[in-house]
């Protein structure tokens, strides 16, 4: 969705009343697209009853229009109480941006000193934000230059409820080398002049105090090109309605016995490694419309309060695997929730690196789809990027997608112990502890495994194999993701809409990925659990899920590196192993070139630097010393060494 804009407009000369182009539903700051700069106050109003003092009124027909004409409906949207702590900050110009002298991902630095061409600044702290500056390499035709994204993304996760002012000064030029021109505007704004858009009018003197703010950090208006500000989305926002479902599920069960059926229940090949693979259906707490049917309209069912509302029990599905080893070991052995990739399914709990992960720790694995990104799920992915209205049909589902790994977790300490993991030739003797019981999540099993984490009541201890944050962040740095582009820009053409629809869609991840709980999910308390440990296994270089989601996450949690490491991201710290609590994100090279700088995917290696991790016994070893001890162990090269695997200190 365009609005047309001349940057030779000529304003009223003898007049303050200056008519700016932009549409009165569009953002006065603009160039050439009616979202941007986003996020943005203007599309804010004060709001006493919400957590931040304010909440989003983004007008009809401001988001993207698709193909089909449909214009992504705001409402929504517009019950956040601010914008998201991870999208991107962006922006456009006409004829693009050059990045020449801004600050790159891997040494933020320079966006720190007092002479960055950009600026991130927390308005409540004072304090600037390191942060990188791109332009959406993936835009290569020159006449879409107008449609070319430039974002600003933070280092880590913004502050919940903190008010950021963004600045972008006189050094940062256009595509072709010239001066940025300033939009209309902020032209008006910085010149003192008033203008005939209400939406700048009505937030004047907040944009005044925006620049003011910019002025005492050294950054005069008379030195700008474009500023605005925006407010963050409280944490309460984020995180009250994925907690709601779940405390709900938890009451809901304390009644219920989880019942169970079984459908299949065999060794795999000789039964020598793992002696049963076991399918079913277990009773779980809904909170889906259509009786959680799996039907592309299928999304949350709601309260008067907007929360998620119990409907009653369904049935889910689940898989697990039972090790040999637990029908000789001394005594019952732990279990692990296993978390599935990318719209997969439970029936990835069983599959070859799992029975070897489980084999080598005699830990029983159990899983069930993450309703929502499951591969029953996947229509109503292509849908949301077909028509991002339908949101709610995804990302909110996601909701459900919890709730049920909750469930799965008290099935697995309660009838699945007794019931379930038995050795019926031995008088039905007890298989697993219910007293242990882990996490270790795959890909997206890994993304989502930090959610996992940060609402489930009785595990304190995860392996996120490849975990990262954020989506926004990781998509277009994804060997995956390119055939899911085509979808949406089947929908939406223009490469700009492509990518504020991924922003707008990380606002509703917010309440169910890691992005949203990310800075408090160790802690727990910020949603009602006990403190956490996480141990992340990442290799350089993934194609899939990207290093720069995972350097993300480290520095929103604030853990360190275990050391030896083969390197040491921007922002992160290292401490040598062994490390005799807390969390950690351990590093393994398997030799393949560095990953682009830009907004694209790591070449694809072979072997899969995405599959390093999982298949090594050194990450293996490690696990199991973390999930019994809490202790995170160098077991490279002897557990002397950084973890180089290629030259086999992984195994």
């Amino acid at each position: 969705m365009r609005a047309a804009v001349s940057f030779a407009l000529v304003l009223a000369a003898c007049s303050s009343d200056v008519a700016l182009p932009m549409k009165s539903n569009c953002n006065p700051l603009g160039a050439n697209h009616c979202m941007t700069p986003w996020p943005s106050s203007v599309f804010e109003v004060d709001d006493a009853t919400s957590e931040t003092g304010r909440r989003l009124a983004i007008p009809e027909g401001t988001l993207p229009t698709n193909v089909d004409g449909v214009t992504v409906d705001p409402t929504a949207w517009n019950w956040a109480d601010g914008f998201s702590p991870a999208a991107p900050i962006t922006m456009s110009f006409p004829g693009g941006v050059s990045i020449a002298g801004l600050t790159q991902l891997d040494n933020m630095d320079p966006s720190l000193a007092a002479d960055s061409p950009t600026v991130i600044l927390d308005m409540t702290t004072g304090q600037r934000v390191a942060h990188w500056a791109e332009v959406d390499s993936q835009v290569t035709d020159p006449t879409q230059l107008d449609s070319q994204a430039f974002w600003l993304r933070p280092a880590q996760r913004l502050e919940g409820g903190h008010r950021y002012a963004v600045a972008i000064t006189k050094n940062v030029m256009s595509a072709s080398g010239e001066p940025l021109e300033p939009t209309p505007g902020f032209a008006a704004l910085r010149d003192g002049k008033t203008t005939d858009h209400a939406l700048l009018e009505k937030d004047r003197a907040r944009l005044e105090e925006a620049l003011d703010a910019l002025d005492t950090a050294g950054y005069p208006k008379s030195d700008l090109v474009l500023a605005w500000d925006f407010t963050v989305a409280s944490d309460d926002f984020l995180h009250r309605e994925t907690a709601s479902a779940r405390d709900q599920a938890l009451m809901a069960l304390q009644n219920h016995t989880i019942n169970f059926t079984i459908q299949t229940d065999q060794p795999i090949d000789d039964g020598s490694v793992i002696k049963r693979r076991i399918t079913g259906t277990l009773d779980a707490p809904l909170f889906l419309t259509n009786g959680g049917a799996i039907a592309i309209d299928t999304t949350i069912a709601r309260d008067s309060d907007n929360l998620p509302a119990l409907q009653g029990f369904y049935q889910i599905p689940f898989t697990a695997i039972v090790p040999a080893c637990a029908y000789t070991a001394s005594s019952p052995v732990p279990m692990v929730m296993y978390g599935h990739g990318l719209l997969g399914d439970s029936t990835e709990t069983a599959d070859g690196t799992q029975q070897a992960t489980a084999a080598q720790l005699c830990m029983i694995f159990v899983g069930t789809d993450m309703k929502g990104m499951s591969q029953n799920d996947t229509a109503a992915v292509a849908r949301v990027l077909n028509e991002a209205s339908h949101a709610d049909q995804v990302f909110e589902v996601l909701e459900q997608g919890i709730a049920n790994h909750v469930t799965l977790v008290q099935a697995m300490r309660t009838t699945f112990a007794t019931g379930l993991f038995v050795d019926a030739a031995n008088g039905n003797k007890q298989l697993a502890d219910p007293t242990r019981v882990y996490y270790y999540g795959l890909s997206q099993g890994g993304i989502l495994g930090t959610s996992v984490m940060a609402y489930e009541k009785t595990i304190t201890r995860a392996v996120l194999g490849v975990g990262a944050a954020n989506y926004s962040l990781l998509l277009d740095r994804s060997a995956d993701w390119p055939q899911y582009r085509i979808i949406l820009q089947g929908g939406y053409p223009d490469p700009l809409d492509d990518e504020l629809v991924i922003s707008l869609c990380q606002m509703r991840w917010d309440k169910t990925e890691g992005s949203g709980i990310v800075n408090s999910v160790q802690a727990g308390t910020a949603t009602g659990t006990p403190p956490k440990q996480i141990l992340m296994q990442v290799a350089l270089s993934d194609d899939q899920v990207p290093n720069v989601g995972s350097w993300w996450q480290a520095r929103s949690m604030g853990i360190p590196v275990m050391g030896p490491s083969p390197t040491v991201p921007w922002g992160l710290t290292m401490m040598a192993a062994p490390l005799a609590s807390g969390s950690a994100i351990v590093i393994e090279d398997g030799g393949a070139p560095p990953a682009p700088l830009t907004n694209t995917p790591a070449a694809t290696e072979s072997p899969s630097m995405h599959d390093l991790t999982r298949n090594q016994p050194a990450s293996r070893r490690q696990m199991a010393d973390f999930y019994s001890t809490g202790q995170i162990i160098d077991e490279c090269g002897g557990g002397s060494g950084a973890c180089t695997c290629q030259s086999g200190a992984c195994m």
